[in-house]
């Protein structure tokens, strides 16, 4: 009985402190930052739906680098995460912008030679 009640107690202490040594999200972190970075350099700031998301992100790896000095790593984990995800669709609304106004330029070339030939 003695050793089963040993055997319980560390096996809570181990399962206390796994819970307690989550490690600090730096490459979740790393990785947010640079999605954030690939927004700018596309002109995500310049896409109105594009700048939110990326200003949503800047705000999320804010709180995950706070939660980090408070050693609530898991949090911040999920705040990383979801930094990267925002700086991600914010990259994915600047392509989609960039894609429409290609394809805006491509109809307006067309219909730039279509009157020319039927003239």
């Amino acid at each position: 009985m003695r050793e089963t009640r040993l055997l319980l107690g560390a096996c809570g202490a181990l399962a206390f402190l796994a819970c307690a040594s989550v490690p600090k999200p730096t490459d979740q972190v790393a990785q947010s930052e640079g999605a954030m970075r690939s927004a700018r350099e596309l002109g995500a700031e310049q896409v109105p739906p594009a700048a939110l998301e990326l200003q949503l992100a800047k705000e999320e790896l804010g709180k995950a680098g706070q939660l980090m000095k408070d050693d609530k790593n898991e949090e911040a984990t999920q705040w990383a995460n979801r930094a990267r995800a925002d700086a991600e669709l914010a990259i994915a609304l600047t392509r989609q912008h960039q894609a429409n106004a290609d394809a805006r330029s491509a109809e307006e070339q067309l219909r730039a030679v279509q009157d020319n030939r039927t003239q």
